[in-house]
């Protein structure tokens, strides 16, 4: 198929990557259904993960995540042999099948996971894709020998939340499942598969003990049983496509008419909608064309993460942002630090304002959603930080777009969060008029973005005055400042707080010459600690500084907390540093800020490097560890943090919506000037 724009292929394994199973089943390949739900596996089709399905359902968009449609296991029938196509790994630690023996690559075509298998002079193509029109997935099968096959398939299903697996065998009892047309219904999910080219029979057996690597990595449940609810056949001629939909469905006769190529037609549908992502995005940044594929692979996974969100009858439909897969759902600091990258970096302009408009629409006491319960209920405001990135992310927005008819929307919410952190809002936020610094109440509810606890209590014990959020009032000043201006709006009392706020902020300078205190009159033990926040300081807040004071922050970062990957959380020199993010919850928390490595700072450290060197082609090879990173976890993506020590190993969710925004959004600063800052 001939493109306008060649969709990028910065993901590729031959033959060699599949010698042993356990490294090809650490790399994951996760595809979004746009609403929340999703689709993710690996590279042997076996499970690694709990989250890992082929059908994971977003009942209550954009959460109520459900494991429905598990995985497939099929075989090639030549007459002469069975080849297996998939792996399982067992809770004995055997595989069986060994599908992996025959796999000769595997890639991805934009975001699509294609797999190839030989045997003999033989070549079978596989795919997997979701398609939002039929609401379903695709599972596609293509091959180029002279003679005829036949595939037997197996397909597995379940019901639970996708968080928590199932001690015991799945509910069998609840099941009805009907031959004749495919037609699923468990839990209260009702779900149809289709093969149009094949037969489709009942099996309804519960297949016990398979295993997860990555959960016992995580000290978590290790073993599942799941329903193997259907067995098909699928007789495939020579340079035939094949395809398997599994849909959801009221009832077993719901089903959309399929033309006699629906496969062909549906892949065609998935690989034109991510050039038509690349086309966008490079229309409003024509810089994107001269850059290599893994920069036009991040703008496809940026599409990952934004999601429609359910709107009222009548009213807008609008977008939000899922912060990463499989653990995270919409929250609000995760959105507004991501979205210069995901959406305005990638000229989704119109998305940008919804979300900006539907956040403005739920500040409380000038504090944006920290984020919203996956059961539904009312969204947390437990964050000191979200509304200073809002503000940011609104002046980002106005730079970009132009459009002030927008701002004019937004305006009197940013008011509201000015206001309220001048006279004190939840959780003893305020800015201190003695100094004009924003300070947080003495509580072990932690507020900023290094927010993990473990029995309630914060790990990082940040209150006072954290560094970034003096550094973010400061840049949300200069953005009023030049909001109002464009408003005709009155700007001065901007300015006067701006000036008090850069006094003030001389405090947090070093007198040993090591950048940055990290927080004021809090703990003892974090003034001196040396974390990457003070970055910030030159990301967000240009002009807070001198150039000296900016040197001595850039130096000190380098020299001990940078690294391929991001940033470490803590210095390696501090007697609380963990070097590695692995191991039962409580040992993940207790790293998660104290030396994990995170890959969203990276892009602000690029910004605030750029700055000083004025270097484009030194300043982009920061990123050449993220560059090859894309081929090792969540394939094309980037992963939420690192092990602080080398050699790095990704931790956390393979996908991470600020560690891919960040990146592009610094990119784009690089090649096209600041977006942001103080600059008019």
């Amino acid at each position: 198929m001939d493109r306008d724009i060649p969709l990028p292929a910065p993901v590729r394994f031959d033959i060699t990557a599949f010698r042993e199973p356990e490294t090809p089943e650490g790399r994951e390949w996760w595809l979004s259904m746009g609403n929340g739900g999703y689709l993710s596996g690996t590279l042997l089709h076996s499970l690694s993960r709990s989250y890992h399905g082929l059908g994971i359902l977003a009942t209550a968009p954009p959460v109520g995540r459900t494991l429905h449609w598990v995985k497939w296991d099929g075989w090639i029938e030549d007459g002469e042999s069975r080849i297996p196509l998939t792996s399982n790994h067992w809770g004995d630690l055997s595989w069986d099948p060994r599908g992996f023996l025959y796999l000769v690559s595997f890639f991805l075509e934009g975001r699509m996971p294609v797999w190839q298998y030989r045997w003999k002079n033989r070549l079978l193509t596989v795919r997997v894709w979701y398609d939002s029109a039929l609401r379903g997935t695709v599972l596609s099968f293509l091959h180029d020998s002279p003679d005829s096959l036949e595939l037997a398939l197996n397909f597995y299903v379940n019901y639970r939340d996708h968080h928590g697996i199932i001690q015991g065998d799945p509910p069998e009892a609840s099941c009805r499942v009907e031959e004749e047309t495919g037609y699923l219904s468990i839990g209260g999910i009702s779900s149809a598969v289709r093969v149009p080219k094949g037969s489709l029979s009942v099996n309804r057996s519960v297949v016990r003990n398979f295993f997860y690597s990555r959960e016992r990595e995580r000290g978590l449940a290790d073993r599942e049983n799941h329903l193997l609810a259907f067995s098909a056949r699928i007789s495939l001629h020579s340079g035939q496509e094949a395809g398997v939909l599994w849909t959801e469905t009221s009832s077993g006769r719901d089903m959309p008419s399929l033309k006699r190529n629906w496969t062909s037609l549906s892949r065609q549908a998935f690989l034109e909608r991510e050039e038509t992502l690349l086309k966008t995005a490079r229309g409003r940044h024509p810089c994107l064309e001269s850059l290599p594929d893994w920069v036009h692979a991040l703008i496809l996974a940026a599409d990952s993460f934004i999601v429609d969100r359910p709107s009222p009858a009548g009213a807008e439909s609008s977008k939000t942002v899922i912060a990463g897969y499989p653990w995270f759902g919409d929250w609000g600091r995760d959105t507004m630090i991501a979205l210069p990258g995901l959406l305005l970096g990638t000229g989704r302009w119109n998305d940008a304002r919804s979300i900006l408009l539907f956040f403005a629409g739920k500040l409380k006491d000038g504090i944006l959603p920290n984020y919203f319960p996956e059961d539904g209920s009312d969204p947390l405001y437990n964050t000191a930080d979200a509304s200073l990135w809002f503000v940011r992310a609104c002046h980002l927005y106005g730079r970009s777009t132009r459009d002030y008819a927008a701002l004019r929307l937004l305006y009197p919410s940013l008011l509201s969060v000015m206001e309220a952190y001048r006279s004190g809002t939840l959780f003893g936020i305020r800015v201190d008029p003695s100094d004009g610094l924003v300070q947080t109440g003495s509580s072990d509810l932690p507020l900023t973005w290094m927010d993990a606890r473990i029995d309630g209590r914060a790990v990082t014990r940040r209150h006072g005055k954290p560094v970034e959020l003096s550094a973010l009032w400061f840049g949300a000043l200069a953005s009023m400042t030049w909001i109002a201006g464009r408003l005709r709006e009155d700007s001065t009392v901007f300015q006067m707080e701006q000036e008090k706020t850069r006094s003030g902020f001389r405090k947090f300078v070093r007198e040993d010459g090591h950048g940055l205190h990290d927080v004021l009159e809090g703990d003892p033990a974090e003034i001196n600690a040396i974390r990457p926040n003070q970055i910030l300081a030159l990301s967000c807040a240009e002009g807070l500084l001198d150039a000296r004071e900016e040197i001595s922050v850039l130096e000190t970062v380098t020299n001990h907390l940078l690294t391929p990957f991001g940033l470490r959380s803590l210095s390696r020199t501090d007697s609380r540093y963990q070097g590695t993010y692995a191991g039962p919850p409580s040992a993940r928390d207790n790293a998660y800020h104290q030396g994990t490595v995170w890959a969203w700072l990276l892009g602000h450290f690029a910004m605030a490097s750029f700055r000083h060197s004025g270097n484009i082609d030194a300043t982009l090879s920061l990123f050449d560890g993220l560059k090859s990173h894309l081929g090792e976890a969540g394939l094309g993506s980037i992963s939420e943090v690192f092990d602080g020590d080398p050699p790095h190993l990704p931790r956390g969710c393979p996908l991470q919506a600020w560690s891919v925004g960040c990146t592009l959004e610094s990119i784009l600063h690089i090649l096209e000037g600041p977006l942001s800052g103080t600059r008019s």
